[in-house]
């Protein structure tokens, strides 16, 4: 009889157990849903404004209005290090530099403290741009309406057709 009671209180202590676990794996998905949400929340002034800090740089560039993009961007990774989906990936297709360097693509971190990385990532970038060159600038909206993606080309001849960006 005993060793019933004990086997009660154990099994008892079990199913609490899967049931705080359960509770905690509810929580924690519903607060990533709401992290991952939090762009389509966002009202259309909000996102037009997100989205001025970047669409003043569609088209032709100088590398120092390139270099402020990317400060643009460093700024854009500080101040959204808690929310990740609000950074903005960073790539450059056909690069020149004199320092005969093509440094990594800045894609949006995965994890929060993977920020330093893209960071390190974009001063990587924008120290092989040249001022003396021109740059072609493309600003890309993703589906929530806010700017995911930017691209620059040194050959204008491997920007989209037309030269225009897409928005």
């Amino acid at each position: 009889m005993e060793n019933a009671s004990k086997a009660l209180i154990i099994a008892g202590a079990i199913l609490l157990s899967i049931l705080i676990i359960a509770i905690g794996m509810y929580v924690y998905s519903s607060a990533q849903s709401t992290i991952n949400s939090s762009l389509t929340q966002m009202s259309s002034s909000e996102k037009g404004a997100f989205n001025s800090t970047f669409t003043g740089y569609q088209g032709n560039q100088t590398g120092s209005q390139v270099k402020a993009l990317i400060g643009d961007l460093l700024t854009n990774a500080s101040t959204y290090a808690e929310e990740q989906a609000k950074i903005v990936n960073f790539d450059v297709i056909d690069w020149v530099s004199s320092k005969n360097q093509k440094p990594a693509s800045a894609k949006q971190p995965e994890k929060e403290n993977d920020t330093q990385a893209y960071c390190d990532s974009l001063n990587a970038i924008r120290n092989g741009i040249e001022n003396k060159h021109t740059y072609f600038v493309e600003v890309n909206t993703g589906t929530a309406g806010v700017v995911d993606q930017i691209n620059v080309y040194y050959d204008k001849d491997k920007a989209p057709a037309g030269g225009e960006s897409t928005t």
